[in-house]
């Protein structure tokens, strides 16, 4: 099966009608707390938070509800002039430049694209995680009323050479941006409209061999899929092509650009007994170094990253430990080794809602260890994307917050409408 990624007329926000583009962009759906998400409500009229995250009523009905509105809202800057179709097909080049948490400095390049979709069987689109039912019918409503993708998901490609992204540079280094937008969401902003058919004729001969990795929106994707569905039934062999295509970020699994952070887990409303208990199964699985700092911890598990497992623990004794397994099968990832030997068996953790949560933030989840005495903190290093790739190819997927891709991808510089696309 071959890759089908595709220039598209994006639909944008007419500045000369919204004034900045900062005004009317927001942080994706399914992060935004309700009192950020009341402030973006609040701050411009017609912020794409009025798409993304309308709002229930208590006097909802089948045809005046939160998805209904979405749509109307979304089909009522298109006619203002809002909301303008750009005449032609292209690829669009989004930079981001940002400092991670780890300190250090980023800027990383996607470009947004329409792929064709295909089911996970065919390994053209590989998953590397479970998806749950809420998010999808949330969003499958929303697609429903709106006939639209109001932001893309995040893909990862390989590209050894570069050469996807060398056209791309070329493109950038002769051309202005359309938005250069100062930061705002942890990143600053950058967009061009790539709409040289005859560079968008390579960049697309050059996906046609890759698999693409979701990195994040999981949820969509099976939501895209569903509602092709859906359509194909109603329309049969009337059903505009559009439909078989949703709109994505792609960024390059080699590039300098893309920061793929830690997530360490906080394990909480442990009893005392689990805690010694599990700390004295330890030497059985690992061999334990004990750390005088966090910061040193940190240190000495960075000099296993992308070598061998090791993972850190705070405890409440205020002591650090750094845990190497003396044994682990080939290609065991960390996450895995934490989840499976550490929370399961050690700890004897399963219902894993009521006992963890998770953050990138290293000095955080220590503090949360001093503030009491039932907590316990393990600390990891990121997992390589070579290896989400492998478990991705393998048909496998991951344990829960395995990845954290960073930062998040701003929504509202580019919508796609699906009835119609050329």
């Amino acid at each position: 099966m071959d890759t089908t990624v595709i220039p598209f007329r994006g639909l944008r926000y007419n500045l000369e009608k919204v004034g900045e583009i900062v005004d009317v962009i927001a942080p994706p759906y399914d992060v935004i707390k309700p009192e950020e998400r009341v402030d973006l409500e609040n701050w411009h009229p017609a912020n794409i938070i009025h798409l993304i995250l309308s709002q229930p009523r208590d006097d909802d009905t089948e045809n005046d509800n939160q998805y209904t509105r979405a749509a109307s809202q979304m089909n009522g800057w298109i006619a203002d002039d809002i909301l303008v179709r750009d005449t032609t097909p292209r690829y669009y080049i989004y930079d981001q430049s940002f400092h991670a948490p780890d300190g250090k400095h980023y800027t990383r390049r996607a470009l947004i694209a329409l792929v064709k979709l295909e089911p996970f069987k065919n390994k053209v689109i590989l998953p590397h995680e479970k998806t749950h039912a809420g998010p999808k019918i949330d969003r499958l409503n929303l697609m429903r009323t709106c006939h639209a993708n109001l932001s893309p998901i995040f893909l990862l490609y390989q590209d050894a050479n570069g050469d996807i992204e060398q056209i791309m540079q070329d493109w950038t280094d002769e051309n202005a941006p359309q938005i250069d937008c100062a930061e705002t969401f942890g990143s600053t902003h950058q967009l061009w409209c790539l709409d040289s058919p005859e560079s968008n004729s390579e960049i697309q001969e050059l996906f046609t061999a890759r698999p693409l990795l979701i990195a994040d929106g999981h949820h969509r994707y099976e939501t895209a899929l569903a509602f092709r569905e859906e359509m194909a039934q109603q329309g049969g062999n009337d059903t505009p092509s559009g439909y078989d295509y949703m709109m994505v970020n792609l960024v390059r699994m080699e590039s300098p650009g893309l920061a793929v952070l830690a997530i360490h887990r906080l394990l909480s409303d442990l009893t005392t007994e689990q805690i010694n208990r599990a700390i004295a199964g330890l030497p059985e699985v690992f061999a334990v170094h004990e750390i005088d700092s966090l910061s040193n911890l940190m240190a000495k598990l960075d000099t296993f990253k992308g070598k061998s497992s090791a993972v850190g623990m705070s405890t409440p004794d205020n002591k650090f430990r750094l845990l190497i397994p003396h044994s682990s099968p080939a290609g065991q990832l960390d996450v895995t080794l934490v989840q499976e030997t550490i929370i399961n068996k050690l700890f004897k953790v399963e219902t894993l809602a009521d006992h963890i949560s998770y953050t990138a933030y290293a000095d955080d989840v220590v503090a949360h260890v001093k503030e009491g005495s039932d907590r316990v903190a393990l600390l990891m290093n990121p997992t390589p994307v070579e290896q989400v790739l492998d478990v991705a190819m393998a048909g496998s997927v991951m344990p829960q917050k395995s990845t954290y891709f960073y930062p998040k991808m701003a929504t509202g510089f580019v919508l796609n409408l699906l009835r119609s696309f050329l």
